[in-house]
């Protein structure tokens, strides 16, 4: 029987007889595999071709001898059944179907193969630019929301401020008229100078917190290498020989760009308040029982009273440093980043910052660094 039609299809055909003997192969097959139709003839394929010879694929081709259905191997799991090269280096990927074929009253198996390797190339660079499409959607999300957030967050600010510089103004421009009604050089001049001085200076640290505020959530959040950003921050404080510990490498998060700020009003906190400070840690930890990744700021001074775990990121209690771990707190809210104190006063503080898993990631570092 003439097998030459056959040798005019783009796709590679061979015949099988039930002992796996290989009875036809056809010009493609000579040509993907480099194996002439001479040399395979005759020879058993499970021989030649180890790949195939495994219990799972030469069972489901029995049972087509026996029977059964035609039988399809998915390029998905069984891409290289029969190695074919590519001239540009690799291996095709296969499609292979298997289904009867009878030579008189022999039962024989067409397999005919099919190479998908240029669709499958396509599928796989369609999912990769869904991928970097849902990625960026994803990061248009965060901005979108970050935006939304501060905009809410200046507009309370805003009306708050207003309220507080009102009210500090009404007792400044109250005891500035008591002063005009007294005698000069009595002694409730010098009283009323001292308040009106101690409300006007009220009335200044109102207007430079506003001016720390309001660049808030004004520019996109982007990822960001947390240990590099904290020991830039370093050089502009007096550590007075304090020993900083930072084990964060690898660890960015998202955040909003003034996240340096944080870590600033951290370590100056700890400056100003913690008395006897000798040591600084700044480490990762998934042990926060949120889910969330926490990266821990510790340090062994004075550490931070029970009653006053809360208030210290509370815009209205601050103590010589302005409004620094209020300003932080929002900061770090601006991509839903929370930080809390859970130090023991006396033996020193520390400070949780819990990022969401979709704010962090762990990267590689560069080739020179060590």
């Amino acid at each position: 029987m003439s097998f030459s039609p056959l040798d005019m299809i783009p796709n590679g055909i061979l015949i099988l007889r039930l002992d796996f003997t290989i009875l036809y192969w056809n010009r493609c097959m000579e040509e993907w595999t480099g194996l002439s139709r001479d040399t395979v003839t005759g020879t058993n394929i499970l021989d030649r071709y180890p790949t195939l010879n495994s219990p799972t694929v030469v069972a489901r081709i029995r049972q087509l001898f026996e029977g059964g259905p035609a039988v399809i191997f998915s390029p998905l799991f069984h891409s290289h059944l029969i190695p074919c090269p590519l001239r540009s280096g690799g291996l095709r990927v296969e499609k292979i179907s298997c289904i009867p074929y009878y030579l008189a009253q022999e039962k024989c198996a067409l397999v005919v193969i099919e190479d998908v390797t240029d669709l499958t190339n396509q599928v796989k660079a369609y999912r990769q630019m869904k991928k970097v499409a849902e990625e960026q959607l994803d990061e248009l999300k965060k901005t979108r929301d970050a935006i939304y957030l501060a905009n809410k967050k200046l507009n309370l600010l805003n009306s708050i401020t207003r309220h507080d510089i009102m009210n500090k103004l009404t007792v400044l421009l109250g005891y500035l008229e008591l002063d005009s009604e007294i005698a000069p050089g009595s002694q409730d001049c010098g009283r009323y100078l001292g308040i009106e001085l101690e409300t006007a200076e009220a009335i200044r640290s109102q207007i430079q917190f506003t001016r720390y505020y309001q660049d808030i959530g004004i520019r996109s959040a982007l990822w960001q290498n947390i240990e590099e950003l904290v020991r830039t921050v370093l050089p502009s404080l007096d550590l007075k020989g304090i020993h900083m510990d930072i084990a964060l490498k690898g660890l960015e998060i998202y955040a909003d760009p003034l996240l340096q700020k944080v870590f600033y009003n951290l370590i100056e906190n700890s400056l100003r308040h913690g008395e006897h400070i000798s040591t600084i840690r700044i480490f990762a930890s998934d042990d926060t029982r949120d889910g969330d990744l926490g990266i821990i700021y510790e340090d062994d001074g004075a550490g931070v009273p029970d009653e006053a775990k809360e208030k210290i990121f509370k815009r209205e209690y601050y103590k010589n440093t302005g409004f620094g771990l209020f300003l932080s707190s929002e900061i770090l809210a601006i991509t839903n980043i929370r930080i809390r104190e859970t130090g023991t006063a006396g033996i020193g503080a520390r400070f949780e910052i819990l990022v969401p898993r979709s704010a962090f990631r762990w990267v590689a570092p560069a080739n020179n660094q060590v």
